[in-house]
Parts: structure tokens; C-alpha cells; sequence
């Protein structure tokens, strides 16, 4: 089990004094408080994960450079899951046992999330924020668990809508055969029968892909206006790229987790026309404020390729960074639960966020955006 330790943070677990890294409250010292993330670094998502996790680490770098919060460093001590499930069972046991974090922060992967709310629920350690969007951590309130994003039920519900006003009467699913795709499928059958969309073809690809031109296959012979493709970033390309080799004019639309930066390096102009749902600001729209800080910072490391993933990264840190502030000098667990709970309409920038006991959804934003000429999404 290989840990990753931001190299910007300050001091080594090994080298603090027993009472600083067993205080009463677990993570956090008179100079720094820790915190877990377990991220799909290796795995299906790792494609889209790795601009989000560069993005987080500059702007955690930025606030500790100014001094933290409350004067202590933030430290981010990160675990690769894989984007299996099982792994982020253990590694998120041994960050909050082992370890002492403090809370854990930004978990990729909805059998991911799944695998770890019991764990933290029963421990009472805050999850804020993760990349998944699927109803089973929205539609309830999960105690420890802070959305930080629109769920899938959003993106799609939004999408669909788009397809009853553009007239699209056919559609065809293809979803990735595992918790994530499972979730979303069910959302995608409700949306479409509440728009009076008939849903004329559904069909499954295994993980590693091995089927994934079966599923196409089995689509495409019931020629669709539209294919909702619900699948992970990693196969994604493979997908749409089997089924514009069928020849079917058929429009494709995706959700956020596909990555369209991603659909362009696999694809190139192949992947012109797709449309994408997007759960954070245009990353290109300087005049969102919180827009030109992430651009400015990007560029400030060297970074001249945006996206919503590092947008979405950026957001994470950011919205964490506010929990602990608003947690006071003397944090605890329980007091960023109440932090979160109490937030009302924090603007981060161009986007708000908001909670209360009875609600841990803090926004639903959800726009559109397609792929145009050279990889560049339009509105």
C-alpha cells in the first residue's frame, strides 16, 4: 500500500511527537491537519482524475503558501484505488486508523463511495465531496457524506429534457455493466419515460471492454435518433468510436464523468457533435470569477490545457478549504459537519453552494456543452 504525501506539506507523520499525531482530535496538530483522499490513479477513470488531482493540489498549495487555515498546513495524504472498490475499502481503513486523518476528502468512483459511507458513517469521519454523482448519495442524506457537484439524476434529467425540446422520440442506452452504470441506467430509463422518450434499445459492455462491440452491434441495428452513452471515461473512446463505424446518423450525448478532453485525444475530429453534460463552469468563461483563479493558477504551474476536470478539482479544494475555515480554530469532526450544514448560498466564485441538516446536495448545476472544431467545447 503506497501512500502519496503532497511534497509541498510540512513535516512527516513519522516525525511528529505522539501527542500531536494522537491528539484528542484525530489529524490535526498545532501546524498542520491531515487529510485522506482515495483516487483512482491506475484504474478506468484514472484519465480524468489526474488533471482534477493536479488542479487540488495547486490550490491546496496556494492556500497553504498564504498560511493555511487557521494557521495549519493542509496535508493530503493520497491512496490509488484502482477504481476498485475492495482497495477503497482498505485504504480508506488505513488513512482514518492508521494514519489519523482527519477527514477524507474528494473519494473517485461510485462503487468507491459506496464501499467507503458505511465505514465513515459508523466512525464519524466527514466524506467531502466525491466524484460520483449516482442517486444513492443524493437521494438520501448520508450524514457524513457533502455533495459537492450535481448528481447524474441531474445531468441526466437535463439531458433528456434537451432531447423532448430538440424532438428526439428514440433512444438508445449504452451503459458499462457495474455500479456506476447499473445506477445510471435506472435514472436514464425513469428520465426518458417521464419525457415520453422511447427508449428502443438498452445494452451492457463488461469493464475491460471485451463486449463492448456486441453492445454497439446490438444498438445500433434499432437506429436511434439519440445514444445516451453511460459509461466511464476510460472506455468511452472505444464506444463511440465502434459505433461511428456502424454509419448510423445517430446523435451521442454522455455524462460529465466521460471527459470530452479525453473523447479528443483518443478520437480526434471523430469525436465533433458530442454532446456532454457538465457539472461545473465553463472553464474557458474568464469572466467567472472563480473561472480566470483557476486559469490564472494553471498557468502560474505551466498548465495551458483547461478542462472541467481540473475546474471540477479546483472546486473541490476550494469548497474544502471553506469547510475548515468555517470550522473554527479549534476543529473537530463534528464541527465541519455543522460547518457544511450552515452554509447558505457561498458564492466560490461564480458558483454557490448550499446545505442544511435535512439536505448534503450543495448545488445542481448542469450545463451543455458540445464538442466542436479542434476538440473545443461550445455552448
Amino acid at each position: 500500500m503506497k501512500f502519496i504525501r503532497l511534497l509541498w506539506a510540512v513535516g512527516a507523520i513519522a516525525g511528529m511527537s505522539g501527542s500531536a499525531a494522537l491528539a484528542a482530535v484525530p489529524g490535526v496538530a498545532d501546524k498542520e491537519i491531515l487529510i485522506g483522499q482515495d483516487v483512482d490513479l491506475s484504474g478506468t477513470i484514472a484519465v480524468r482524475m489526474r488533471p482534477l488531482v493536479q488542479a487540488a493540489d495547486a490550490y491546496l498549495e496556494k492556500v497553504n503558501k498564504a498560511g493555511g487555515v487557521h494557521g495549519r498546513k493542509i496535508t493530503v495524504l493520497r491512496l490509488d484505488s484502482g477504481n476498485k472498490p475492495e482497495r477503497t475499502r482498505e485504504n480508506v481503513k488505513a488513512l482514518v486508523e492508521d494514519k489519523h486523518v482527519f477527514a477524507m476528502w474528494g473519494i473517485s468512483g461510485t462503487g468507491n463511495v459506496a464501499a467507503a459511507l458505511p465505514y465513515v458513517a459508523e466512525r464519524g469521519v466527514p466524506l467531502i465531496g466525491s466524484t460520483s454523482g449516482a442517486d444513492p448519495f443524493y437521494s438520501v442524506t448520508h450524514p457524513m457524506l457533502f455533495n459537492l457537484k450535481a448528481g447524474y439524476n441531474d445531468e441526466i434529467r437535463r439531458t433528456t429534457a434537451h432531447l423532448k425540446v430538440i424532438f428526439v422520440q428514440r433512444l438508445g442506452l449504452i451503459y458499462i455493466d457495474n455500479g456506476f452504470g447499473r445506477e445510471v441506467l435506472k435514472s436514464a430509463l425513469a428520465a426518458a419515460k417521464d419525457n415520453g422518450i422511447d427508449v428502443v434499445a438498452t445494452a451492457g459492455f463488461k469493464e475491460d471492454g471485451s463486449d463492448i462491440q456486441k453492445a454497439v452491434d446490438e444498438v445500433a441495428k434499432q437506429s436511434p435518433a439519440a445514444l445516451y452513452l453511460l459509461s466511464l471515461s476510460g472506455p468511452a473512446p472505444k464506444v463511440v468510436d465502434a459505433y461511428l463505424k456502424t454509419g448510423k446518423p445517430t446523435q451521442i450525448f454522455a455524462l460529465s464523468i466521460v471527459a470530452p478532453d479525453a473523447l479528443f485525444k483518443s478520437l480526434g475530429p471523430k469525436s465533433r457533435g458530442i454532446t456532454v453534460t457538465q457539472i461545473v463552469p465553463f472553464p474557458w468563461d474568464r469572466s467567472v470569477p472563480i473561472v480566470k483563479e483557476y486559469q490564472d493558477l494553471m498557468r502560474s504551474k505551466g498548465v495551458e490545457e483547461f478542462s472541467h476536470a481540473g475546474m471540477e478539482g479546483y472546486l473541490l479544494a476550494k469548497a474544502l478549504v471553506e469547510g475548515l475555515r468555517d470550522s473554527g480554530r479549534n476543529p473537530t469532526r463534528a464541527s465541519v459537519v455543522t460547518a457544511f450544514e450552515a452554509m447558505k448560498d457561498r458564492d466560490l466564485g461564480g458558483m454557490k453552494l448550499s446545505f442544511s441538516p435535512q439536505n448534503h446536495n450543495g448545488t445542481g448545476f448542469v450545463d451543455l456543452n458540445m464538442i466542436g472544431k479542434d476538440g473545443r467545447l461550445v455552448r
